[in-house]
């Protein structure tokens, strides 16, 4: 029997995310430059040199998602805007950034901030980017400068976005920037990656005690279990590399204050220690694999879909369990708040998501009832952006933006998350909100 309308709890934190490069446009960073370089990486050719316009424009589409009930907005702040070039800070991107987190405060959104959401300066970039043994004391000084722009109005920052998806995409698959494919430098990158974290922590924890108000520190970490296709000895066994050093690696020396193996050999590395005050968690699936061994660069396992589950556009899997479990698994290991800082489906024509938010919804409260302190839920995204390498494919947005005229226009499902948002009450699956009865005839 379908479950009753679920309340979410008073305080919970309820809008969307984004990044600066997928919504902002106006940009020149690393990304923008491969785009320049190398245009057939990204499909269909498509660019973020305009992406949404959001940069011009965020003042109306804020107050779009706040008129919707969102009481909390994630955003990034692009670091190659502030520190265009090394030791010049521009301010007036820092008052732009400011302004923003002022908009948020304004319109009744908490701000939520990322500091690095895969995109470098060029000019860091050049010098080897993560690799660069001077780029956490660099990432700590940009971070100190923007808790100084924004002073005490903001409280939840994310150092980085997916640290381990930039090592997995940039280093070891060699897909994204700087498209250096090496299990070596893959380690490096997550070593130097877990020293920025580090740096800008404590950044940001120095400022925030300064202030007399305690800033709240994480990283958005991208969950993704490696689950084994049943029944196979040696996908199991080829599961577990992976799903370890992808899925807990950075977390663990994070709680820990060592750089583990196999980046490391435990040598104590100044800062990470403490620097989780929640747990910032992006969760779109989990990932069924079967061991590959000509799949090198992903540890010798391959996806393989459970043909029992619908899928998104991209063709990963979905499960609202998946959420739950993620939620409650990692509330429990680490016993620190968790944020669902990214959640969300790609969705053609929006026939799916207003199904996978009540389900993925309703997936969180259930968690808070098993004892996970919860602190709110961000859909990804607000608009529909440059996804990356899929460019303006994959649309994960609540609002279509035309890309001709850039109009903005609210879907279907961006009414039935403001029901949400507005009543605090989540429907019954059986709703016409809800999905969860039509999953099997829209499995592939």
């Amino acid at each position: 029997m379908p479950g009753p309308p679920l309340r979410i709890p008073e305080g919970f934190l309820i809008g969307t995310a984004s990044a600066a490069h997928q919504v902002e446009g106006g940009l020149w960073n690393d990304w923008m430059r491969m785009e320049r370089d190398e245009p057939g990486r990204i499909k269909n050719g498509d660019s973020a040199a305009v992406a949404i316009d959001h940069f011009h424009r965020y003042r109306e589409d804020l107050a779009l998602l706040a008129g919707m009930g969102h009481t909390a907005q994630r955003f990034s702040v692009e670091w190659a805007r502030v520190e265009p070039e090394p030791d010049h800070f521009d301010l007036s991107a820092l008052r732009h950034y400011a302004g923003v987190v002022a908009a948020c405060r304004e319109l009744g959104m908490e701000p939520v901030v990322t500091l690095h959401h895969f995109t470098l300066p060029v000019w860091l970039a050049d010098r080897g980017g993560v690799l660069d043994p001077q780029a956490p004391r660099l990432f700590a000084r940009y971070a100190a400068a923007c808790a100084e722009a924004f002073g005490e109005e903001v409280r939840w920052w994310l150092t980085l976005n997916e640290p381990n998806v930039l090592m997995a995409l940039g280093y070891a698959e060699g897909q994204w920037p700087p498209h250096r494919r090496s299990p070596v430098l893959a380690l490096r990158a997550a070593a130097g990656l877990l020293r920025m974290h580090a740096a800008a922590a404590t950044a940001l924890h120095q400022s925030g005690a300064a202030r007399g108000r305690p800033a709240m520190v994480s990283i958005a970490h991208h969950e993704r279990p490696f689950r084994p296709v049943p029944g196979s000895l040696a996908a199991r066994f080829g599961a577990w590399a992976p799903d370890l050093l992808f899925n807990r690696w950075f977390l663990w020396s994070c709680m820990r204050g060592r750089m583990l193996p196999p980046a490391g050999r435990g040598e104590v590395v100044p800062g990470p220690r403490g620097s989780l005050d929640y747990l910032g968690l992006n969760y779109y699936t989990d990932e069924r694999v079967r061991f590959d061994w000509r799949a090198s660069s992903r540890l010798f396992v391959s996806s393989d879909p459970d043909p029992s589950l619908p899928r998104n556009s991209l063709g990963w899997s979905i499960d609202p369990g998946g959420l739950r479990r993620a939620v409650v698994s990692l509330s429990e290991e680490f016993r620190l708040p968790v944020m669902v800082t990214e959640n969300g489906v790609a969705d053609e024509d929006d026939e799916l998501r207003s199904g996978f938010l009540v389900d993925h919804l309703r997936a969180v409260v259930e968690a808070i009832d098993d004892g996970a302190d919860v602190l709110g839920y961000l859909h990804w995204t607000g608009f529909d952006n440059f996804e990356w390498l899929e460019g303006y494919g994959a649309k994960f947005g609540l609002v279509a933006v035309d890309r001709a005229t850039l109009e903005r226009h609210p879907k279907p499902s961006a009414e039935v998350f403001a029901g949400v948002c507005r009543t605090g009450v989540i429907p019954a699956p059986d709703h016409p909100g809800g999905a969860s009865a039509r999953w099997a005839c829209l499995s592939p």
